[in-house]
């Protein structure tokens, strides 16, 4: 067998020197066990989750596109029939609606294992982070993260119903207003089957449309063709829901992913492609590739040879101004474009996009802006984004470093004093990381800049091939790919760059995949793009079928393989026997005493679990999951409700949830554990909780948020080899912007551990400017075992109000409070529970809380700078916290207010209560702005008095009746009985006169 000889073979190049023939039999069988064990390997190995969408009324159908985005209203029918449940659709708290998608959640193995692994207890737990939106004005800023664990459903196949043979997990596809980016990831419960956790990207894709053929691309007609040189994806980091890739040559096609390219469809686009060169704009070759491609939160861009277009999503969550395009959209009629460049980060609410200049405007940039929510001054409300000249920009240009004309010579700060090569240099692009503050020049060399100002020539990158295109990861790496398709990596902060591809590591990795026979992985593979997301370097390539087809593979780029193996490879090992070096001078590094992660990460973390079904198979169906949806639906409507200015009595989102059904909770269990709940549907209570505790896991978090004194320690516990001293490990901390954040490092020696132990501890010291609460500053947090560079961590700090903190009015304890010091309290007629009256002549006790929405804190909060009623100009509140009275001044609103009927009048008052240039304890500027009903007004002194002689009138009239009644009536009443005695006298005689008979003449 070739494999057999194959593997045989590395067996020999990895180290073993065996002559004999007893040796090469031994040799033989254990090649034969490793290629059984490889076989059991590889198929619990192929076993990873799989994850895609399902339409709501389609369970267990196709793979469906993420682009709806109204809620289901059908949920309520199927809850009605749960009438002894928790959920009460009769409270006014009630929004039971449901998502338009369910998450499908499988294996890839084969069937009979993914049987095995749901009757041994495997349940997938999905956990889903939304991102949050450029344009912050409608919603503040939050970390939101939903953990949801799956519901098995048996899908319809030729068995029994007693036997499972095709099987899933099911949960909701939630959404939220303002978020287009939504993260996947799935993780096993830890019973049963052993399955890596894998991330997924579901993002919603505002570029299709409804026909009557089906579901179609809005942005041009499905095509293929991948044969072409690699090139860059551009976007907004972290920000763009789709993401776009041009550069096809002779095709106008773009491939547009909503997943970040783990599936995707090739787009031919509705163009004109009319281009005629002039003398303003020469053209000299006329091509219908499009050359440039940039996807932004929710607009499209490309280029097509000095042509730009772009097209508008339609995403109704955004609450955009305007509705979604219909067809490409040409920009920039009169100017001649040479390059589109992304800007990759949002600033103030808007994203950017830089054309460059050709022909007569050669040398000039135009800076196009991108803003959701509303447009710019001086722009119409139905104008989406516009191109600014760069003479129109409130810019002022300095130079700050004048490039040399030819490449200097070896690993040098370019002081004017090096020695220089005869090759010219030769600048392509730019690139800069605002994290760590490091700017590159690239082309045939790489210059790096901490300061913009003093540059250092990194000689490790040859100068053959210039760089076609350049990647940051904005966590510490960076990847450049050059013309011939080369790959070089290097680690920011250091002066090595290593190339990855091709090399001879590339080399054994790819023999090695191709020997177990991996799909992913061919011969005849065409390279496409790389990019940078949240799992590491991901890679493009085209495998073809040699059927004239093929198919697009994202692949996870072996990065720590290929450095592992140069190492192995650059560093010999002994003749007789295994030695490999040591990179490491350290042995085990582990990360000690860490905090509680949501107190600086700010993430918001619920956790669900379906409800309960009385199948006695344990199997969900269409009912219960449509119950799943409601509840979950249920969950984020509170939790979007929760922003309110008044505070709850329990700081929870869900206490208004279950607060009127918690007291039968033990009843609704009693009838589930007799399997005789309605609708065979069991909603547990407890099931639907805010997690505020969640534990570090000994790993540093992503990012962190630093308010004013805030301080993040932690502990680095690292243990060197036996033949190692001590003096070789030490750990150094980096910091972007030293004039903002402080960091402290305290090493202790555990000599008896052979070991050192670091105390690391951060803080921020100052704000890069105090004019908005939201208003952070970039810092990057660099942990590095060193020298040499071995090993490395990066953790960008944010410094400002971190998101998730609120003032809020608490109306319980001020409720309390009021009644106890004026020893009575009268409330409204008509009463409403959620907003109480207060007495205008009572004294007002106002208290506020600060609650923090992550980590579940609340307390008082009396740093009060002021209150008055929003939008007038006199004070209508008399405030000496904590205590207050209620003044309506002349002129105020309230000052004289006409009564609508026999009660006092009443008026509601917009108060505004702020910290701001009171509080400096924090970097938060709160202003909270809440009604108050206040009920008993007293009346102006004008329409008093008004109402005083109105009355006294009355009342004198009234007496002056009641006097003449007294006196002259009984005359009165006299006088009119005689007048009505004569008037019946003169009727009896005119009737008796008339009844008379008449004589006969």
């Amino acid at each position: 067998m070739k494999w057999i000889e194959s593997f045989k073979c590395f067996i020999y190049s990895s180290g073993s020197l065996c002559r004999n023939q007893e040796t090469q039999n031994m040799q033989h069988s254990f090649a034969l066990l490793v290629l059984l064990h490889m076989q059991v390997c590889l198929l619990l190995k192929d076993c990873e989750w799989k994850v895609v969408l399902n339409d709501f009324d389609n369970l267990g159908g196709d793979q469906a596109v993420f682009f709806r985005q109204r809620p289901v209203t059908s949920i309520a029918s199927v809850l009605q029939n749960l009438t002894d449940s928790a959920i009460d659709l009769n409270d006014k708290n009630s929004h039971y609606l449901g998502f338009p998608y369910y998450l499908k959640i499988s294996l890839t193995c084969i069937t009979q294992v993914i049987r095995n692994a749901h009757l041994t207890g495997l349940r997938p737990i999905v956990t889903i982070t939304f991102e949050a939106p450029v344009n912050t004005e409608h919603q503040k800023p939050e970390q939101l993260q939903i953990e949801m664990k799956g519901a098995p459903y048996r899908l319809q196949g030729p068995c029994a119903s007693e036997e499972v043979c095709r099987m899933c997990w099911y949960t909701p596809m939630p959404m939220k207003n303002w978020s287009v980016v939504m993260e996947v990831l799935v993780e096993s419960n830890g019973l049963g089957l052993e399955v890596d956790s894998k991330r997924f990207f579901m993002n919603i894709n505002g570029y299709m449309k409804e026909t009557e053929t089906g579901l179609q691309s809005s942005l041009g007609e499905k095509m293929m063709s991948l044969y072409s040189p690699s090139r860059p994806i551009w976007s907004t980091f972290n920000q763009a829901p789709v993401l776009i890739l041009g550069g096809f040559e002779a095709y106008k096609i773009i491939l547009v992913s909503d997943s970040e390219f783990a599936d995707f469809t090739a787009v031919e686009v509705g163009i004109d492609s009319c281009w005629i060169g002039s003398l303003n704009c020469p053209l000299n070759i006329f091509s219908s590739t499009i050359v440039d491609a940039i996807a932004t939160e929710s607009v499209l861009f490309l280029r097509q040879n000095q042509l730009v277009y772009y097209f508008t999503g339609n995403y109704s969550v955004l609450s955009l101004r305007v509705p979604g395009s219909g067809l490409w959209t040409r920009v920039l009629n009169n100017i001649c474009v040479s390059q589109l460049n992304p800007v990759h980060f949002p600033h103030n609410g808007s994203e950017y996009v830089i054309a460059l200049g050709a022909g007569l405007q050669e040398g000039e940039f135009f800076l196009g802006t991108i803003r959701g929510m509303t447009c710019g001054p001086d722009h119409s409300p139905q104008e989406w984004c516009w191109f600014t000249p760069a003479e129109d920009l409130t810019l002022s240009f300095r130079m700050l470093y004048s490039i040399p004309r030819f490449i200097p010579k070896g690993f040098v700060m370019l002081l004017g004093l090096e020695e220089y090569t005869d090759s010219p240099l030769i600048p392509r692009g730019l690139s800069y990381n605002p994290f760590s503050t490091i700017f590159y020049i690239w082309g045939n060399v790489i210059l790096q800049s901490y300061d913009l100002v003093n540059y250092i020539h990194l000689s490790d990158f040859p100068q053959q091939s210039p760089i076609s295109y350049f990647i940051l990861s904005y966590v510490g790496e960076f990847v450049c790919v050059t013309d011939s398709e080369e790959i070089w990596f290097s680690v920011e902060g250091s002066s090595v760059i290593i190339r990855l591809y091709p090399s001879e590591a590339w080399d054994t990795y790819f023999r090695l995949q191709l020997m177990r026979g991996s799909k992913d992985f061919s011969v005849n593979e065409t390279f496409v793009s790389l990019f940078f997301n949240k799992e590491g370097l991901q890679q493009l390539v085209y495998i073809p079928d040699g059927q004239g087809e093929g198919k697009l593979i994202k692949r996870n780029f072996p990065l720590h393989y290929i450095l592992s193996y140069r190492h192995l490879i650059v560093h010999q090992y002994h003749l007789m026997y295994l030695q490999f070096f040591h990179p490491c001078s350290f042995s085990v590094m582990r990360l000690e005493d860490l905090p509680a992660p949501q107190r600086f990460t700010r993430m918001e973390h619920y956790s669900t679990e379906p409800p309960d079904v009385m199948d006695k198979t344990g199997f969900h169906n269409n009912v219960s999951l449509a119950v799943y949806q409601g509840l979950i639906f249920q969950l984020l409507w509170l939790h979007a409700d929760y922003s309110r200015p008044y505070a709850d009595p329990v700081h929870d989102p869900t206490w208004r949830w279950w607060k009127n059904r918690k007291q039968y909770a033990e009843y609704f269990f009693y009838v589930a554990s007799n399997g005789n709940s309605s609708g065979g549907v069991y909603v547990n209570m407890e099931s639907y909780v805010k997690i505020y505790d969640l534990q570090p896991n000994n790993q540093l978090p992503s990012k962190i948020y630093l308010d004013k004194n805030n301080v993040y320690s932690f502990s680095v516990f690292l243990s060197v080899r036996s033949a190692n001293s001590l003096d070789f490990v030490w750990l150094t901390v980096v910091l972007a912007h030293p004039k903002f954040v402080v960091s402290h490092l305290h090493r202790h020696y555990l000599i008896g551990r052979g070991s050192v132990l670091y105390t690391v501890s951060t803080r921020a010291v100052s704000m890069y400017f105090l004019t908005s609460c939201l208003s952070r500053k970039w810092v990057c947090l660099f942990l590095a075992p060193s020298p040499p560079l071995q090993g490395y961590a990066m953790v960008p700090v944010f410094i400002g109000c971190p998101p998730g903190k609120r003032l809020a009015f608490d109306i319980t304890r001020t409720l309390k409070h009021t009644t106890k010091q004026n020893k009575r309290y009268f409330d409204c007629i008509h009463k409403n529970p959620d907003l109480p009256c207060f007495f205008f002549n009572d004294v007002f006790y106002p208290f506020f809380l600060i609650q923090d929405m992550v980590t579940g804190d609340s307390g008082p909060f009396l740093a009060l700078k002021a209150s008055r009623q929003a939008g007038h100009p006199g004070p209508t509140l008399m405030a000496s916290f904590p205590s207050c009275r209620w003044v309506c001044e002349q002129n105020s609103p309230c000052y004289d207010v006409v009564p609508l009927d026999l009660t006092a009048p009443d008026y509601f008052f917009l108060v505004e209560v702020s910290n701001r240039a009171v509080d400096k304890s924090t970097y938060c500027d709160y202003d909270l702005e809440f009604v108050i009903h206040i009920h008993g007004l007293r009346l102006s002194p004008s329409r008093a008095i008004t109402f005083m002689k109105l009355s006294m009138a009355i009342l004198t009239g009234t007496v002056v009746l009641y006097v003449l009644h007294q006196v002259l009536g009984p005359k009165i009443w006299a006088g009119f009985t005689r007048l009505i005695q004569r008037f019946e006298e003169a009727l009896a005689v005119r009737t008796g006169e008339l009844l008379l008979p008449q004589l006969p003449s």
